[in-house]
Formats: C-alpha cells, structure tokens, sequence
C-alpha cells in the first residue's frame, strides 16, 4: 500500500502536475491521521474493556470478602455482648433486682468475666490488596470510593477502642487473677484432670467487695460497650459497602 501510494506521487511529480500532487498529499496524510485515530480508538476501547473487566472482578471479590467479614462482625458482636452480660452478671448490677439473687458465680464464670477479651477484626483481605497496590482507583464509583474512606474511618475507631482496652486489661485487669483469687481452681475447667480438692475456695461475694476490683471490672465493662458500639457502627457500614457493590454489579 505505501509503494502504491508513493508511485502514484512519483506519477505526478514526473507529469508536472504540482497542485494534483499536493492534493493527493494532503489526501495521503488524512487518511493516515484518520488511521491512526482509528487504531488509537481501538486500543482504548480494548484497555477501557480490560479494565472494566478487572473492575468487576475486584468488585465481586469485594462483594465476597464484605459477606465473610460481616459474618465475622456478627460472631464478635455476640462475643462482646456476652463478655458484657457476664460482666453485668458478675457485678451485681442487673436491672432487675429480683433475679439477682438467684445468681451464683462460679469460677468459671468468674474467670470468663475478668479474663476473657477479643481483640480480632473482621477481615477484608481484597480491600487490603487493594490498597497496598494502589488499586483503589480501579473503582471508577465514586460513592463506593467515599464509603472506602469511611470504612478506614471506622476501623480506625474501632481498633483504637480494642488497643484501649487490651492496654488497661494486660496492665491492670489481668492482677486480678494474679493477686486477688486462688487462680489453680479457675482452671479446672479447662484443665478437668487437675485435681483442686486442697486448694483454698474462692469467696467471689467478699473479693467483689473489693473498691478496686469493682473498679477495674466496671472499667472494662465500659470499654466493652464503647467495643461493641464501635463494632456496630462498622458492621453496618460494612453491609451498606455491600449494597453499594451489589448496586453497582447489576448496572453492569
């Protein structure tokens, strides 16, 4: 094709026929710009293609890893509002004093209540790859990018009320169980072949007594509520994230 078109200049060089020529030129170059556009077009089309492609596949990873994580949320949301119950339990503070009574705590119970802690997040392993390859921007959404920086937001938040916790719990809470009660019965049901028959009972009414103990425990019964608001408050940002991703799928 080009040796076609550079004969049939050559044709009208050699035939004098300069303006003929120079038409032809400007002809000539058009036709090349017009391909190039063309080729260009393609290409973008093929790479707008490819992305959209892994757009939509992020998003569906996305929309998996938010369905396991909410799971997740749900499981640990129940474990702080029992942690909470117990804690309600053990201290006597029960909004109806007719059942308060019938309460007995026992070791385990006790020990459930000052030892227990979950400090685990959910996890969102594609969200996390995302960010640390600097794909995030493969999500043309803008809504669902926003709400990106909302869910850093909130598992900011609630990460900072775990390590609050967890930092009062190992420095003070934990002394509990190391200076205040005869720690060899509290695991006897863990470890059921211990035999505890000359180790000294504890007196959970008189160690309750206790200002501090009281104190320390009402302490971590307010974290665990600051915990599970916290938790709450991003498991449903984590379900709107999803509605989002589901929306947005279907439009596809």
């Amino acid at each position: 094709m080009i040796k076609l078109f550079r004969k049939i200049r050559q044709d009208l060089l050699n035939e004098g026929k300069t303006s003929k020529y120079f038409k032809y030129a400007i002809g000539e170059i058009i036709l090349v710009v017009i391909g190039i556009l063309i080729a260009l077009s393609i290409n973008n089309w093929n790479e707008n293609r490819k992305a959209t492609i892994e757009e939509t596949a992020i998003l569906e990873s996305l929309y998996e890893n938010l369905i396991l994580a909410n799971q997740q949320s749900e499981v640990l949301i129940t474990d702080e509002k029992t942690l909470k119950q117990l804690l309600i339990r053990v201290l006597r503070v029960e909004t109806k004093p007719v059942e308060i009574e019938r309460h007995t705590i026992s070791d385990s119970i006790f020990k459930s209540a000052v030892w227990d802690l979950q400090s685990d997040l959910p996890i969102i392993n594609t969200y996390v790859n995302l960010k640390n390859s600097n794909k995030i921007s493969l999500i043309k959404s803008k809504t669902i990018n926003k709400k990106f920086t909302d869910l850093d937001f909130h598992f900011n938040k609630l990460n900072d009320a775990l390590e609050d916790r967890l930092s009062v719990h190992q420095i003070r809470i934990d002394d509990i169980l190391e200076k205040d009660v005869n720690f060899i019965l509290l695991i006897k049901s863990n470890v059921p072949e211990i035999s505890t028959v000359n180790e000294s009972p504890n007196n959970y009414e008189e160690i309750l007594k206790d200002k501090r103990i009281r104190n320390l425990l009402g302490m971590k019964l307010d974290f665990t509520q600051d915990v599970i608001d916290r938790r709450v408050a991003l498991d449903i940002e984590m379900e709107y994230l999803t509605s989002l991703i589901v929306l947005e799928l279907n439009n596809r």
